[in-house]
């Protein structure tokens, strides 16, 4: 059925069928069609669907493969206890390793709606969990879906990647970070996500020039063939849990401290990780505003990350700039091929950035010496071996071809915002940039976005051209102007 309910899987069945079954409106059931199981919503209809048949929504169905007439066995789902254990903790109580497993396992299945989802999220802004209970939480969440192994592809069993705990205007670290690792002769499954607070996730931004959302079976033999990947961590069964409650921060646009921590870590168990480098960007408009905050998330990951056995570096860097001048899909991803191209006028800012966390990583697992990664990392880029290496992963991920960046479309609208009075830029305010792509249309509408033409340090005159934007439409770039405040978008001395 080409109808789809966005966050919950829901089939439809005809009210006779459903009286027959004792089923009603909404009620989750577990549908069993060959060696699928799923459980899902119920929708009813006396004329969408007709009796004896049951309609499958289009987020089940482009997910998995069906034969049209097949026999399907349904049957209703009874609550789960995990319900009471979710109550138990909005009270204040503890839970056990046991307990928590199963409310994972349950989300995962998605035996649990979004409403229990939501509720459960909220326990951890109050009480919160202690140690032991974020630990036994992360393990669940891992388990409630697949695990990958990438061991056997490298010569001494290490498996590495980079992830950022966001907040930040700008995703094109990651996409040069990869490919620079690999290059290196490391392995780099990388599993990014969708854009949840910020104009573009990884995955959107590599999206305008490659496949991301791969099943598990591909992933593994794009990294068997190439030593790497770039995906979209949602398109797989991998910590499902995680997704669902993504689903929810969404709608609220807040995560919590511990939420992020368990999220980012079970991630990365299931991509069967040895090490990985934590990128904290801290600094107004950021998730983390104070730097007081930033030993205690870096002793927060460390605990975690120790008990589960990977070991962790941390990149800690204070922001006073999106990463990188284009944000947006499109944007960011022609600012990620100027610099793997090493094409004049590229962002230096992005490559250092980069290079950088990448020489952070090979020091951490041991391929470059303490102190010669960052060399290694640039000469990696200014050789071309990275750029190569970038669309060597895209091609096996099932690109069809090399998309040069001039070939990539920036919105038809646009308009230059200029400076209204002179100075020195001091920072950039990411929350601004955030709220003003979002009027543009970023993430969904890909040309949009903004580009800025000056960073922090930069002397600005009065009518100098700070950003520009672009959108589909000029009633988008309308909507954005009117949001556009200087005064706290942009510092100056």
């Amino acid at each position: 059925m080409d109808l789809d309910n966005g966050d919950e899987l829901y089939v439809m069945i005809h009210v006779k069928d459903a009286l027959s079954e004792g089923i009603h409106d909404g009620d989750l059931i577990e549908m069993g069609i060959g060696e699928i199981d799923l459980n899902v919503r119920v929708s009813l209809s006396e004329t969408e669907i007709e009796e004896g048949y049951i309609g499958l929504y289009r987020d089940i169905w482009t997910v998995h493969e069906f034969v049209n007439d097949s026999y399907v066995f349904i049957q209703p789902v009874s609550p789960s206890e995990s319900i009471e254990y979710i109550k138990k903790k909005m009270l204040g109580n503890r839970l056990t390793k046991e307990q928590l497993e199963l409310i994972m396992k349950d989300m995962g299945s998605r035996r649990l709606g979004m409403i229990e989802n939501a509720y459960f999220l909220s326990t951890f802004f109050n009480p919160g969990f202690d140690d032991n209970e974020l630990l036994w939480m992360t393990e669940g969440m891992a388990n409630s879906g697949s695990t990958l192994s990438f061991k056997e592809f490298s010569k001494n069993g290490t498996v590495i990647d980079k992830h950022s705990i966001g907040g930040i205007a700008g995703k094109g670290i990651t996409p040069i970070i990869v490919p620079i690792l690999a290059s290196a002769g490391l392995v780099v499954p990388n599993a990014s996500t969708r854009a949840i607070t910020s104009p573009a996730g990884t995955s959107d931004i590599l999206e305008v020039v490659m496949p991301v959302a791969l099943s598990s079976e591909q992933i593994v033999e794009t990294v068997r063939k190439v030593g790497a990947c770039m995906v979209w961590g949602g398109a797989v069964d991998l910590a499902p849990a995680d997704d669902l409650l993504i689903h929810v921060e969404r709608v609220i646009h807040l995560e919590s401290f511990q939420k992020l921590l368990v999220s980012i870590v079970a991630k990365k168990i299931s991509m069967g990780l040895t090490h990985v480098l934590i990128d904290i960007p801290h600094g107004r408009g950021t998730k983390v505003q104070n730097i007081e905050d930033v030993e205690m998330i870096e002793k927060g990951f460390k605990k975690l990350f120790d008990a589960v056995g990977i070991k962790v570096a941390f990149y800690i860097r204070d922001i006073k700039n999106p990463d990188g001048p284009g944000i947006g899909p499109n944007l960011e991803m022609i600012e990620v091929l100027k610099v793997l191209g090493q094409k004049e006028g590229h962002s230096e800012y992005l490559e250092n950035t980069a290079a950088d966390m990448a020489g952070k990583l090979m020091e951490l697992c041991g391929s470059a010496q303490q102190g010669e990664g960052k060399d290694k990392a640039c000469e990696i880029l200014k050789s071309g071996r990275a750029l190569k290496k970038f669309w060597e992963i895209a091609f096996a991920q099932g690109a069809t071809e090399e998309v040069s960046e001039e070939k990539i479309r920036v919105g038809e609208y646009s308009t230059q915002v200029k400076a209204e009075k002179g100075g020195i830029i001091k920072m950039w305010s990411n929350r601004e940039i955030k709220k003003i792509t979002k009027y543009l249309g970023t993430p969904v509408i890909k040309e949009s976005g903004i580009y800025v033409e000056k960073l922090a340090g930069d002397r600005v005159e009065k009518g100098d051209v700070l950003f520009t934007m672009y959108s589909s439409s000029q009633s988008r770039i309308d909507h954005a102007l009117s949001v556009v405040n200087l005064n706290t978008l942009v510092e100056l001395s």
